[in-house]
């Protein structure tokens, strides 16, 4: 018999949904430490707008600071404008990506379809989620 198994307690699922609540909050709490902790050194080092910088401790460690900037378009406007323009000018991307939803409604509802897809197709074990309510 192995002897950890042996020793450990029984552990009942409310007793392990206390701890993983205890461990949330724990998380939560070092999270906002981390980012109050980060804003300092912003504020002391400063930051570009937008690209990296680093500097160098009198610890010997070094601090990176990347600035960055989020974009959004009315996209309706800018396919208008870029329609003007030369095709190298045009900050526009087309993505083409594997429709999910798709994908999941033709593996239980078209088995024929699904066999030739399933071909192209690599389906995985995803990190499954676990929430709690009172």
């Amino acid at each position: 018999m192995n002897t950890v198994a042996a020793l450990s307690l029984v552990v009942t699922p409310e007793q392990i949904v206390n701890e993983l609540v205890k461990a949330k909050h724990a998380e939560a709490q070092a999270n906002r430490a981390r980012v109050a902790l980060e804003e300092q050194l912003i504020n002391l080092l400063g930051k570009r707008q937008e690209g990296s910088q680093t500097h160098d401790l009198a610890n010997g460690l070094k601090v990176t600071i990347t600035g960055k900037l989020s974009y959004k378009a009315d996209m309706e406007k800018l396919q208008a404008i870029c329609a003007k323009l030369p095709l190298e000018m045009r900050p526009i991307k087309t993505e083409i990506k594997l429709d999910e939803t798709g994908a999941k409604f033709l593996r239980a509802n078209e088995p024929a379809i699904w066999a030739q897809l399933s071909l192209a197709i690599t389906i995985k074990d995803a990190k499954p989620s676990v929430e709690v309510k009172a």
